[in-house]
């Protein structure tokens, strides 16, 4: 008697993602943890970095604004680059920039010094996660993209987590300079690692065999004359959004210790926040996945606005509040960022991906320096007290953000790599709607 066939069991996504495309993901992940901390550490000592050189606050927040104002710069260069000769070798002379900018920082002689620093480390840091995001988008398979990236944003929340860590351990017994060398040694560790198991991206190296890669022509060239608009409309979208999400990411050490909180409860509350993060990020991706890359955005931003204000109102009452809502606050807002990059790598083509995502990121992280001196300069200025600041221009950013995306980009979801930047609008889309969403 014959028996029925039995139907193959089906695999879950992560049974199809192979040994080189998990290389990949761990050393960006790595790349940006570091990232991550080398660069957050300085919103835990702003007020120490103001009485040390004798400048204002507000003043001592323009640090935060140099670290991103040369950050498109930093991106579209090592972008540009990265679409010459490949994605690995500029990882690796950005992770030296970088780590060599923070540690310089702790050995700054003036705020001048502290500010010079502060600009080096933003040109280093400004192509990790786009460079790794690009490589995720250009390694992973189309339906699990968009959570590959999600995943690598972790990295920045993970990152928190040990600034965080770092600043209550160190800070109260050794002050605010040696915080700043303690990613020497894990990036040199990192540096190996990436040079010894990460491969290079197949999809440039295809482009490169069909002579779509060239070292004469400019990529940045290109992506202007032929990418102009796009550019123009997710620049601004991106500064928007990162305008909104740094009052929470800027200043919330700040707050905190305005209330004149212990280190160890200011370290427990920014944490919580920095474990949500690394919750948001993870999730962020398969709800994009899900409902599509605008949709995510929207319904995780809308959310998070309403998680801000709780916290900034509810931190001084007690710790449990704060830590909650910290830890939401950093799931909804900061984590729908997870989502960016992948938007900005399906609308472009290989040849200018690197340069594009650089540049369109990182004008965006503009938004997210400026943020913070904004915050506190209304407080001069305008009298306004700093939780409402914060709440005040989160939800100008993230309303202002998806309005955008909404009237002037395209879904994205589902469009292979290899297809995207096409200009045939109803291509992509039946390509969206051919996509099979099983993936779970």
């Amino acid at each position: 008697m014959n028996q029925p066939a039995t139907a193959p069991a089906k695999r879950r996504w992560y049974q199809e993602i192979n040994r080189a495309q998990w290389l990949t993901l761990a050393g960006a992940w790595c790349l940006w943890a570091l990232d991550a901390v080398d660069f957050l550490l300085i919103t835990f000592v702003l007020i120490d970095i103001a009485k040390t050189f004798d400048v204002t606050l507000h003043t001592a927040s323009l640090l935060i604004l140099a670290t991103f104002g040369v950050r498109w710069l930093g991106g579209m260069l090592f972008g540009n680059l990265s679409d010459r000769i490949g994605r690995k070798i500029p990882m690796l002379i950005a992770l030296v920039w970088f780590t060599a900018g923070a540690a310089f920082t702790g050995l700054a002689w003036s705020f001048t010094a502290v500010f010079a620093f502060r600009l080096l480390l933003g040109f280093g840091m400004a192509p990790i996660l786009t460079l790794g995001s690009t490589m995720i988008a250009e390694v992973w398979p189309e339906k699990y993209r968009a959570i590959g990236i999600g995943i690598l944003d972790t990295g920045w929340g993970f990152g928190s987590v040990l600034a965080a860590t770092l600043y209550g351990l160190i800070y109260p017994h050794f002050g605010w300079r040696p915080l700043f060398f303690a990613g020497i040694i894990p990036g040199l560790l990192v540096g190996l690692y990436i040079w010894r198991f990460v491969p290079e991206s197949p999809v440039w190296l295809k482009a490169r065999e069909k002579g779509l890669v060239s070292k004469r022509k400019s990529p940045a060239a290109t992506l202007f004359r032929e990418h102009l608009k796009l550019v123009l409309v997710l620049s601004l979208v991106q500064f928007l959004l990162q305008f909104g999400s740094w009052p929470l990411q800027g200043l919330l050490a700040t707050y905190l210790r305005e209330l004149h909180m212990p280190p160890a409860s200011v370290s427990m509350i920014t944490s919580a926040g920095a474990v949500g993060q690394i919750c948001g990020f993870f999730c962020s991706g398969f709800i994009a996945e899900r409902v599509g890359r605008k949709n995510a955005i929207a319904m995780m931003l809308a959310i998070g606005c309403c998680c801000v204000f709780a916290l900034v109102n509810l931190a001084p009452v007690s710790i449990a509040l704060g830590c909650t809502f910290a830890f939401l606050s950093g799931f909804w807002i900061v984590g729908a960022s997870g989502i960016y990059p992948t938007i900005l790598a399906e609308n472009l083509p290989s040849n200018v991906r690197a340069t594009g995502v650089g540049l369109m990121y990182n004008i965006g992280v503009i938004g997210g320096g400026i943020a913070p001196f904004i915050v506190l300069a209304s407080l001069d200025y305008f009298k306004v007290a700093l939780p409402k600041g914060m709440f005040f221009y989160t939800l100008l950013g993230d309303v202002l953000g998806v309005l955008i995306i909404y009237l002037a980009t395209r879904e994205t979801r589902g469009i292979p790599i290899e297809h995207a930047g096409a200009q045939d609008d109803e291509s992509a889309q039946s390509q969206q709607e051919g996509i099979r969403r099983d993936a779970w």
